[in-house]
């Protein structure tokens, strides 16, 4: 019984040495030396390298030597040399689409052009019932150099001063009669009672903020006038020419205290 017994552990022995070989020689020919696979077909060298490129080469070469000549369907129409590389392109490409495609000049990407419409207002007479006429292009000829930060004190407001010329100045509490477009403020009522008139309409239509000098801000007197924004108006009052200023801050330069308005039927 105990030689039975003694067979039986030496057999376990035995299977489990044996086992722990074949997990051995796995694990060396997986992770230490795996076998090194042989590429299927044969191996090119180097010489059959050059001599497969010096092939190609002379072949590209033989292709952009041979053209054919392309001749429009029309007698007028001038031939045209495509390479037989174009052959190859899908039958919907046909000659004339190539012409075209050739004669398009390029076009630089990087440059765009953003076009404003230009509004050229009716010429006013030098008179209107008494009203000086001015233009916004006498108005907006200079440049007006509009403070960022706060005006404190009355020297930086004499600065700000001394850029509206003398000219500009002689319309100061004068009546004036200015043609442009309106933005109402503030209506009442259905009427306008405060609005700015501006020079074109890039604020309205495009939302181009305009110059300092390109508007005038106005105040009607009475009841108000009609809003009127699709075509340019003409508005009479006492022009106030010098900086407007709210919290320190400079608002604009032109303010008006209206008495009537007037559209471009009128005249």
């Amino acid at each position: 019984m105990r030689k039975q017994k003694d067979i039986a552990v030496w057999k376990w022995i035995a299977l489990k040495a044996v086992v722990l070989v074949l997990v051995c020689l796995a694990a060396y020919l997986v992770f230490i030396n795996p076998p090194v696979r042989q590429a299927e077909g044969p191996v090119l060298t180097r010489d059959d390298l050059d001599r497969q490129s010096d092939a190609i080469t002379e072949l590209a070469n033989a292709e952009s030597e041979q053209v054919i000549e392309v001749t429009g369907s029309e007698s007028n129409e001038p031939s045209v040399s495509v390479p037989p590389l174009l052959e190859k392109l899908p039958a919907l490409i046909e000659t004339n689409d190539l012409i075209a495609l050739e004669e398009v000049p390029a076009v630089d990407t990087n440059v765009i052009e953003l076009a404003q419409a230009v509004f050229e207002l009716p010429p006013l007479p030098d008179e209107i019932d008494g009203y000086k006429t001015v233009t916004f292009d006498k108005l907006a000829s200079f440049a007006y150099e509009v403070p960022l930060d706060p005006v404190t004190n009355k020297v930086e407001l004499a600065k700000l001063n001394a850029q509206i010329p003398e000219g500009i100045k002689n319309f100061n509490e004068k009546p004036v009669a200015i043609q442009g477009f309106m933005l109402p403020l503030k209506v009442e009522q259905g009427k306008v009672t405060e609005l700015l008139i501006m020079r074109d309409q890039s604020m309205c239509c495009f939302g181009t903020v305009p110059k300092i000098n390109e508007w005038i801000s106005i105040k009607m007197e009475g009841a108000g006038v009609e809003p009127i924004m699709d075509q340019a108006v003409t508005l009479m009052g006492q022009l106030k020419v010098g900086e407007v200023m709210e919290n320190d801050y400079l608002v604009g330069i032109y303010e008006m205290l209206g008495d009537k308005m007037i559209g471009p039927l009128d005249l």
